[in-house]
């Protein structure tokens, strides 16, 4: 009984583990076999993208609030 208990914990845990990982590549439309943890493309390029967003609002932001600042002194001179 204890043989068969075993047995069928251990069939479980590798049969939940592979299913796992097919029904992580059937949700993402991989092919069933690959990496489902890898990142895709996509993903790299959004990121790359938001990264350089992010960069521009920096920029954009510096300058507003130098303009801010240099309106600001300029008001106070007067």
């Amino acid at each position: 009984m204890k043989r068969f208990l075993r047995g069928l914990a251990v069939g479980l845990l590798i049969g939940g583990l592979v299913g796992l990982w097919l029904g992580i590549n059937i949700g993402k439309d991989q092919s069933l076999f690959s990496n489902p943890f890898a990142e895709s493309p996509a993903l790299q390029k959004a990121r790359e993208v938001m990264q350089e967003a992010e960069r521009k609002m920096q920029k954009a932001t510096e300058a507003a609030q130098s303009a801010n600042d240099a309106a600001r002194e300029s008001l106070e001179q007067e």
